[in-house]
């Protein structure tokens, strides 16, 4: 530890002779390098307990990083795992690396079939599109028939109304007729 500087109990404000300002001067030079000598020194010291304190740091985790390899290694020991922890991460990795694949696998197989089903689709839309096309003119014609035989059917009906009209009223004239005959007798 640096040592301190004691005050020398010497006002500063009294005024000094000649040689009295020599002595000062070079009492206050060698003070300087003195406190030039005290700052190194305190300085060194920093820097060392600095050091030691990131020594100490690094210390503490390289422990925390030790202690859990040793935790690591426990729980592997425990479940009867690989001695090997390294060969236990290179089966997980193989088992990581196969499912990985197998996914792969399925997705690509995934991705042929929906390709298969897309095209299927659109080829039967496409003859939905053309019969579509076909059936148009169709029920066009379809849809003026049934209007004409519509047509057809009301003048039938109307054909109809009309006999039927000409034989009631036939009926009635026969009835008249009978019952003119009746009272004439």
């Amino acid at each position: 530890m640096p040592k301190r500087r004691v005050s020398t109990g010497r006002s500063h404000s009294k005024t000094l002779s000649g040689d009295e300002a020599d002595k000062d001067l070079k009492a206050s030079q060698s003070s300087d390098d003195h406190g030039n000598e005290a700052f190194a020194a305190v300085a060194a010291e920093f820097k060392a307990t600095w050091e030691k304190k990131l020594k100490r740091r690094d210390d503490k985790i390289v422990q925390a990083a030790e202690k859990e390899l040793h935790l690591a290694v426990r729980v592997l020991d425990i479940y009867d795992l690989s001695s090997s922890p390294f060969k236990q991460l290179q089966d997980k990795e193989t088992e990581i690396a196969n499912i990985i694949n197998d996914i792969e696998t399925l997705h690509q197989d995934f991705l042929e079939q929906y390709a298969i089903l897309e095209d299927k689709k659109r080829k039967i839309t496409a003859a939905i599109a053309e019969a579509q096309e076909e059936l148009i003119p169709l029920a066009v014609r379809h849809h003026q028939a049934i209007i004409s035989l519509g047509h057809q059917v009301e003048n039938g009906q109307l054909e109809g109304m009309a006999l039927i009209k000409d034989a009631c009223q036939s009926t009635r004239d026969i009835a008249q007729e009978l019952d003119t005959l009746r009272f004439d007798s």
